[in-house]
């Protein structure tokens, strides 16, 4: 029988920017709401902007909200405010249903089930849920992001240390995170951003990584971008470097660090998705179990739009996307292997023009029949249908295997009718359908 064992994954990440002189003194302001800070000898602006909120290129806002006139003169013992709600997580884009957790919203955020936005402040200590088909990407206050693809919760346990300094903990409960974390040009404490789990923790140094829940005994790693430092119960931290991943929990693989499998290559990127359905086409990684696409409306894919994890079929592989607005998209995939560990993406972008069934309906008394037209679908069969009422529940007429965008049919009794056509793409073996709007049909008899 296999032992579980209790482990927790962290990281930990910083920022290169380079210091730049201090900040001025000028008249002291009236002391708003908010945290505060007072000048020490030897500070700057630059430096005291970056303990409070992590990023010293905000340094500006902190001078105008506090009324600094020449940054590089600070006063000695003057006191510097700070507004709480820039010390809070951001959501920067939220797709579907997004929530605070019922029953364990915190002070200043919003209410427990709440349904997130864009611009929701999330104070430390909030957990949040993804539905399904939903997602959130957030802004830390020390510039960090982090997305919570579908099916995830975490709770942003803390941003700052008892000192005000920036350290980052977030604790995924269930499905996947992704973080990009600047790095930082001071020298970080060990703990400046971790992710933890229940099999490990994650500390990260500035990087581009994902952490996944495969299943409810294993953690797995995928490095991105520079390194994490995973850290096992009664083990010693393995560093996992870029393109590496590694599996932590009860597998026998656990522990060991690995190279991401490679990224597929797409066939036909960047062709126009103008069919009912987006179709998307890469060949298989060898080693892949399965694969994870995801659909954004921005190349950082802050704002995602739609993900599948597919099996692997092996060969060419496939994803249909349906319900897809037109716009303009970027899609990315990764293979994952068996046991969990997401490899290296690939990334391409398509338009997707104004998919749509207009169409009209004329009476040709010369030769008694409906004359019915309607809007092109590339590479579409249509069917033409008419029905007695709105739902089409009683059809008069159906026909189906249309090759062209016109169709004719014998005259009908006279009365109220809708019609509407059905458009099918197959497209290598998968098929997508794009019904038109029922539209209303009077008949009025021989004229």
């Amino acid at each position: 029988m296999t032992r579980r064992r209790s482990s927790r994954i962290g990281l930990c990440a910083l920022a290169l920017f380079e210091g730049l002189a201090g900040p001025a003194s000028a008249q002291q302001p009236s002391p708003p709401p908010g945290r505060t800070h007072i000048v020490r000898p030897g500070e700057t602006l630059w430096d005291i902007t970056r303990q409070h909120l992590g990023r010293p290129l905000l340094w500006p806002g902190v001078q105008q909200r506090n009324r600094v006139g020449e940054p590089r003169l600070l006063q000695i013992g003057r006191v510097l405010h700070f507004d709480d709600s820039e010390r809070q997580a951001v959501v920067l884009a939220a797709t579907g249903d997004v929530r605070m957790v019922d029953g364990l919203a915190v002070a200043g955020g919003p209410p427990a089930g709440a349904l997130l936005a864009a611009g929701s402040r999330l104070p430390e200590g909030s957990r949040l849920r993804t539905g399904a088909d939903s997602f959130v990407t957030l802004r830390l206050p020390d510039g960090s992001r982090t997305t919570l693809p579908s099916r995830s919760q975490a709770r942003l346990v803390r941003y700052f240390d008892a000192s005000g300094r920036p350290s980052v903990l977030v604790e995924l409960e269930s499905g996947d995170l992704e973080s990009r974390v600047p790095p930082r040009g001071h020298a970080p404490a060990a703990d400046a951003w971790r992710v933890r789990t229940r099999m490990a923790t994650i500390g990260v140094r500035g990087t581009h990584f994902r952490v996944s829940l495969p299943d409810p005994a294993n953690a797995a790693v995928s490095v991105l971008e520079s390194a994490v430092a995973v850290q096992a119960p009664a083990r010693a931290p393995v560093r996992v470097p870029e393109a590496k991943g590694l599996l932590a929990g009860d597998s026998p693989l656990a522990g060991q660090v690995q190279d991401l499998l490679p990224a597929p290559d797409w066939v036909e990127p960047g062709r126009p998705q103008n069919q009912p359905g987006v179709l998307l086409a890469w060949n298989g990684v060898a080693g892949a179990g399965s694969y994870h696409v995801q659909l954004a409306r921005d190349a950082e894919f802050i704002d995602l739009a739609a993900e599948q994890r597919l099996p692997a079929g092996g060969g060419r592989e496939l994803a249909l996307f349906d319900g897809i607005a037109p716009g303009s998209y970027f899609a990315r995939v990764a293979a994952v292997t068996p046991e969990g560990v997401e490899g290296l993406l690939s990334m391409a972008g398509f338009s997707r023009a104004q998919a749509s069934l207009d169409g009209t309906a004329r009476w040709l008394a010369d030769r008694g029949e409906l004359a019915f037209s309607w809007s092109a679908v590339p590479g579409a069969t249509y069917t033409l249908e008419v029905a007695d009422d709105e739902q089409f529940h009683r059809l008069a007429v159906q026909v189906g295997g249309l090759q062209g965008e016109e169709a004719r049919v014998q005259a009908l009794p006279p009365g109220q009718y809708w019609w509407r056509v059905r458009a099918e793409v197959v497209d290598q073996g998968q098929r997508s359908e794009l019904v038109g709007p029922a539209r209303p049909l009077l008949v009025e008899g021989v004229r």
